[in-house]
């Protein structure tokens, strides 16, 4: 979420504060809902699917940011292209250019469709038509300096005017750029799970490595190091193995006014079983979470 510099700090704290309103959202126990790379039978972060989710009941929608070769920002999860987005060979998206992405045609499961795979400006113009909904992007680079993040930021603040969005990543230097660009802009911290590798299944030497790997220790030090490292307003983004093996990161978060947001790399039903074992150890939800699913079906599990 953008806000203003000109908007003082209370300002900026209220609209932080009803973005994650209970009275708004209280359609699910006052979480947002955000859908996980768009929804409906479409490709993953293609145009039509991101459409489907602000359509859809969802509060916002989730996405994935990388950067070309020639400095423009794209829509897209993997390293590499193949499973989503066809070049013919597999090409990594940073050797690639704005040509190369136009020329590109998206998958639906392994099938090739007539979609091309979208820029960070369709996803903005389609954004900018749903003020009410929350754009959810993950900056997926390790940006090679400042100048291509604080362009990233320019570039929605500009056409995304009703300031309905907001960045995060798993990379603390992009988001210190990004609070260099927005000094009081909503970020989001998204910390991996190791484990995840072997739910996603991605292949044998990950899975291996995922049976050994210890999950992240995120506690009331690490959060109060995020803090000064980026600067508030910040929250977390986790995986719901991390929030299990963190049984004490919801109370600590709310007591340094920190949103968490969790999302499953095991299905929306695991995920709905972890937030059920958080709210029974802390009596409280989540600010938000990512589905893969509808929201109805995903908010009646924790009735």
């Amino acid at each position: 979420m953008l806000i203003s510099q000109k908007k003082n700090k209370a300002a900026a704290l209220a609209l932080l504060l009803s973005m994650f309103s209970t009275v708004a959202h209280a359609d699910c126990l006052g979480m947002q809902v955000h859908a996980h790379r768009g929804a409906g039978d479409t490709p993953e972060n293609s145009l039509s699917a991101l459409r489907n989710a602000y359509f859809g009941t969802w509060d916002g929608v989730e996405t994935d940011l990388q950067l070309l070769a020639d400095g423009n920002w794209v829509v897209y999860h993997d390293l590499l292209t193949g499973r989503v987005v066809d070049t013919g060979q597999p090409r990594a998206i940073q050797q690639m250019d704005s040509d190369d992405w136009r020329a590109a045609r998206m998958k639906n499961h392994g099938a090739l469709t007539a979609e091309t795979p979208p820029f960070v400006a369709d996803i903005a113009d389609l954004a900018t038509a749903f003020p009410e909904k929350t754009l959810n992007a993950q900056i997926r680079d390790v940006a090679p300096s400042c100048a291509p993040v604080e362009s990233l930021v320019a570039q929605l603040r500009s056409n995304v005017k009703h300031g309905n969005w907001f960045l995060t990543s798993s990379v603390p230097s992009n988001l210190v750029c990004a609070r260099r660009a927005d000094p009081q802009g909503y970020l989001g911290v998204v910390v991996p799970d190791p484990r995840q590798a072997q739910a996603v299944g991605e292949n044998k030497v990950s899975r291996l490595a995922a049976k050994s790997a210890r999950q992240p220790k995120l506690d009331k030090v690490w959060l109060q190091r995020m803090q000064q490292q980026i600067g508030m307003p910040i929250g977390v983004h986790i995986d719901a193995r991390s929030l299990d093996a963190n049984p004490h990161l919801l109370g600590d978060a709310a007591t340094l006014n920190m949103p968490v947001f969790v999302y499953g790399a095991d299905g929306d039903s695991a995920l709905a079983a972890s937030l059920l074992r958080a709210q029974k150890r802390s009596h409280r939800w989540p600010s938000g979470v990512i589905l893969n699913g509808p929201p109805e079906t995903f908010c009646a599990m924790l009735e």
